[in-house]
């Protein structure tokens, strides 16, 4: 009877084992990139030309890792033999040189666009924040002078006349017979350096949501057609990636961006969490507060199809989506037209208290 043959691969050559012996062997080159070219493709499950020549003409192989099943070995639950590089002529030394290449092959890949949607993504909410700060703090100190602009124009028009101009007076809207004291010459200045500063950060922020656009179709083009781009790339950002959203159930994508609304469900026994970041969608948002629940969980079904659309075989099927979700919603609505009961609130005792 034929001993049973063994192919075995390590980081210095793909080996044929019988009987605890090496009876053919195919060695790596003796170059650190070569070696983490090897090590990247084993990493991302690909056969290596190395073994497929060690199994040429074979009728029967045992393997030791799932990643060569494909190629027609048989799986045995075992430990692999060990294999020396030192019998081989390679060396540790040369192992932490192809590892070094490997590792910064890994940071580059890491540095890819959804890593800069993320950023763009994060840019976009600290300018809102700020922007916002500051136009509350425009309001308060330009309402010393001329407290009725606010609500005599729009957000934009508001801050442009105040950078523009700064005194009431100057202004082309008939500010009447304002309770605003007037404003001395330094502090009008401030605030008109204030008023530039916001009309600034909101142009830039228009800049990042057309990057982020942009990008979301390049990166995510169903996602970003079914979700919008910015509410598409906030869930990129949650979930790490495009690759790691299009691994995500669509439960866990229903909930992204609602993480500590489910931690404080499971630690305080709180009403659990609905939606996350979906929220900021229209289709969400705008529904009555009982169809919510149920308009996410098919919006987030959808969105997890697109995503792995995107990421595998980038077909673009957002048009087909938004006929599937546009029925689901269609059902959803049907069957939840009515507010449901509200419950009578009950005081919670809370849970018992430790003794010290």
């Amino acid at each position: 009877m034929r001993a049973p043959v063994n192919l075995v691969t390590t980081w210095f050559g793909s080996f044929l084992v019988s009987e605890g012996a090496v009876s053919k062997s195919v060695l790596f080159p003796k170059d650190p990139g070569a070696i983490a070219d090897r090590l990247q493709k084993v990493e991302d499950w690909q056969a290596l030309d190395e073994e497929r020549e060690l199994i040429r003409g074979l009728d029967e192989y045992f393997v030791y890792e799932p990643r060569l099943e494909r190629i027609g070995g048989s799986m045995v639950r075992e430990e692999p033999p060990f294999i020396a590089p030192e019998e081989h002529g390679f060396d540790r030394p040369l192992l932490h040189e192809a590892m070094i290449v490997l590792g910064k092959r890994r940071v580059r890949k890491a540095a890819g666009i959804d890593a800069h949607l993320a950023q763009a993504v994060g840019a976009l909410d600290d300018m809102m924040e700020a922007e916002n700060l500051l136009l509350e703090r425009l309001d308060e100190w330009y309402g010393l002078h001329f407290p009725e602009l606010y609500k005599m124009v729009k957000r934009e028009e508001f801050v442009d006349l105040i950078a523009s101009h700064g005194n009431r007076e100057a202004m082309a809207v008939d500010y009447g017979d304002s309770v605003g004291a007037p404003i001395p010459e330094e502090e009008r200045e401030a605030v008109m350096q204030i008023a530039a500063q916001v009309r600034t950060m909101s142009m830039e922020r228009t800049r990042i949501v057309s990057l982020i656009e942009r990008r979301m179709k390049e990166l995510a083009p169903n996602v970003s057609e079914l979700a919008g781009p910015v509410v598409g790339a906030r869930l990129v950002s949650l979930a790490g990636g495009l690759e790691d959203l299009a691994r995500l159930p669509s439960s866990t994508i229903q909930l992204l961006g609602a993480e500590k609304a489910l931690f404080r469900h499971l630690k305080d026994h709180t009403k659990p969490p609905k939606h996350g970041v979906l929220f900021q969608h229209p289709l969400v948002h705008q529904a009555p507060y009982w169809q919510r629940g149920a308009i996410s969980r098919a919006f987030a079904a959808k969105i997890a199809i697109a995503a792995r659309a995107d990421f595998y075989s980038k077909r673009f099927i957002a048009e087909q989506l938004k006929a599937d979700l546009e029925k689901a919603l269609s059902s959803v609505r049907q069957r939840k037209s009515e507010a449901p009961p509200r419950k009578p609130h009950r005081m919670s005792a809370g849970r018992p208290k430790r003794r010290k």
